[in-house]
């Protein structure tokens, strides 16, 4: 997705918005992307600084953590990033660059999108789990497997170390 930023590079306007989608990500950590990720941007120029401020968001699908039920959810991010026509010091995460009058913003703002994923997701704040013993999810009721804690018998003989 590039936005054509010559208007305000011209100054005949200081603010340009833009509403698009960017095809959705590559599966990423057990979570699909079913659908485009919608992109609603806004470019605003003060005084020749240059600020981008991106809305984006993505329906996700991804398993509970605990359950293994399968969630849908929204993602949204914001992204911001200043504008620069040429940077003094190589590349800097913090800008992006206009080239011929245009900012290239599907890479950065999907790669930054993917960074601010969370690692784990649960179906509710407070799921159960799935029983360790027969596999039984909680949430639907107890399964009446004993809660009591049994030691590997593979590991019964490091039992003696805790005796002394």
């Amino acid at each position: 997705m590039f936005i054509d930023v010559k208007p305000i590079l011209t100054g005949a306007v200081d603010v340009i918005e833009f509403d698009d989608t960017l095809a959705p990500p590559a599966p990423f950590n057990g979570i699909e992307f079913p659908e485009p990720v919608r992109v609603v941007s806004r470019i605003k120029n003060m005084a020749g600084y240059m600020t981008l401020t991106a809305s984006a968001s993505v329906p996700y699908i991804t398993r509970c953590a605990r359950c293994l039920k399968e969630i849908s959810r929204v993602f949204t991010h914001t992204f911001t990033r200043t504008l620069a026509t040429r940077l003094q010091n190589g590349e800097n995460d913090d800008y992006l660059l206009i080239r011929d009058d245009r900012v290239a913003l599907d890479e950065p703002l999907l790669e930054d999108l993917v960074l601010n994923l969370d690692f784990v997701y649960l179906c509710k704040e407070d799921c159960k789990g799935l029983c360790p013993k027969c596999g039984k999810d909680r949430n639907e009721g107890e399964c009446g497997c004993s809660d009591k804690k049994e030691v590997d018998p593979r590991l019964a003989i490091l039992a003696k170390f805790l005796d002394k």
